[in-house]
């Protein structure tokens, strides 16, 4: 028997759940921020998870400016709704 990769063991529970987190402007730098735009994206990073196993993950900078710490959130939240929804789709048929 091989004990590698990602086991899923049949439970009750087969729900989504999505683990969504932005980190407002963090690598801005007044220094270079007139050089370089790109330090005043947000970090988007979510978790997509089913029968409580990960099944898509993702890290990265934000595409568009945030002016909030709110709106950086509502942002990777609509991403990881993106993501999720043809996920679930694809699982009904």
């Amino acid at each position: 028997m091989v004990n590698e990769g990602i086991i899923l063991d049949p439970t009750e529970n087969t729900s989504f759940e999505v683990f969504a987190d932005a980190d407002f402007a963090g690598n801005w730098k007044s220094q270079t921020a007139m050089d370089d735009p790109s330090t005043a994206k947000s970090r988007t990073g979510f978790v997509i998870t089913y029968a409580a196993r990960p099944i898509l993950w993702a890290s990265k900078l934000q595409t568009c400016i945030s002016l909030s710490t709110t709106e950086a959130e509502y942002v990777v939240l609509l991403q990881s709704f993106r993501d999720t929804i043809p996920i679930m789709q694809l699982l009904q048929n």
